[in-house]
């Protein structure tokens, strides 16, 4: 193993990191709702004064605040927490809906017995119960993820471009780092944070609904004003939106944090970080990357071992650049020099094959 890769030291920073931001994406969401409180208050003051004929400044009545952004906030946990039940429980549905088949012991493929050997050792590793297996057929790309609410219900799964490109060292480092993510419990949190931004994209549609509707009545109505209720649906448009957005930057620094997290767990779990570090080679090396085509991999991007759709780069990347993850585990990396990165698919194939002809049940 590596003395210049500190997994310990990395696994802290990583850890310390993604609760500070989670608790900003809580105090996100309580502050999106007290706007909607302030600006509803404020809504209704000059609903009043111009009734009245008034002109002043309006009054923001606290009880009207503490009820609208209380309503808010009620409204955008309910959303989160329809979403998170929707998500939670057997990771195996998960892995089903993202397309993956399950691999089972009485499997005569080769590769597919050499995965499950990788799952059993590495589950006996991380001191884990074994996840059900999946493989996403038909998918070139490297890519891998883990699914499931608790240890007990786990999966993890890779793509069939995974079970054909990478060696077994390479192979299992990637299970390993799956199921760091199972050991670290992030599949629920990412459930979580799904959940919350689902919560703030609720309230644009809420906004959205008012919106229309509010227009829709004015058109009708000529003699009668929709302008509050077309003022509460803009508010409400802009706030979602603005809240939203800023969970996905949110969402996307957490699941950045846990890749970092599990890239040195899952070193933690083999002591072999070029392992890893030459199965991330493979995906700069290969065609078709880490590219996955299945209809829900936008919506479970953050779930995947690489970056499984895009290109989304900057504050809404799910994972750190392909580089630095390499050169964190392989400090001496250098793409212009590296043998493998150098590699085309062909050779990557003709040597994986030979690597599982000369090892075929390990």
């Amino acid at each position: 193993m590596s003395a210049t890769f500190d997994f310990r030291a990395q696994q802290a920073r990583t850890r310390s990191t993604s609760t500070f931001l989670v608790a900003f994406f809580l105090v996100l969401a309580a502050t999106v709702s007290l706007a909607v409180g302030l600006l509803a208050a404020a809504l209704l003051s000059s609903g009043e004064n111009m009734s009245t004929g008034g002109t002043a400044w309006p009054e923001i009545d606290p009880a009207v605040v503490a009820i609208a952004a209380g309503l808010t906030l009620v409204m955008v946990v309910g959303a989160a927490l329809i979403r998170v039940v929707s998500f939670s429980g057997d990771g195996a549905k998960v892995a089903r809906a993202l397309g993956g088949e399950e691999v089972t012991e009485d499997t005569w493929n080769l590769s597919k017995r050499r995965y499950l050997n990788i799952v059993e050792e590495m589950a006996i590793a991380s001191g884990l119960p074994r996840p059900r297996a999946f493989v996403i057929m038909h998918e070139p790309g490297i890519n891998a993820f883990a699914a499931g609410g608790d240890h007990e219900h786990a999966a993890v799964g890779v793509t069939h471009g995974a079970l054909a490109k990478l060696t077994r060292p390479e192979l299992a480092g990637v299970v390993a780092h799956e199921l760091a993510h199972v050991s670290n419990r992030d599949s629920r949190l990412n459930i979580h944070l799904m959940g919350m931004v689902y919560g703030l994209n609720a309230l644009y549609v809420l906004g959205r609904g008012i919106f229309r509707s509010s227009a829709i009545a004015s058109r009708r109505h000529r003699g009668r004003s929709q302008a509050p209720m077309l003022l509460i649906g803009l508010m409400l448009i802009i706030l979602g939106t603005l809240g939203a957005l800023a969970g996905r930057i949110l969402q996307s620094a957490v699941s950045r944090q846990r890749e970092s997290l599990a890239d040195a767990t899952g070193v933690q779990f083999t002591r072999n970080p070029l392992g890893l570090a030459n199965a991330l080679k493979k995906i700069g090396a290969t065609t078709a990357g880490s590219r996955v085509n299945g209809t829900h991999a936008e919506e479970a991007r953050h779930m995947f071992f690489a970056t499984a759709i895009g290109p989304f780069g900057g504050l809404f990347a799910t994972h750190p650049p392909l580089v630095e993850r390499i050169r964190a585990l392989d400090p001496a990396f250098d793409p212009e020099t590296d043998p493998i990165w150098a590699k085309d698919d062909k050779t990557i194939l003709r040597e994986t094959r030979r690597d599982l002809v000369a090892n075929p049940w390990e």
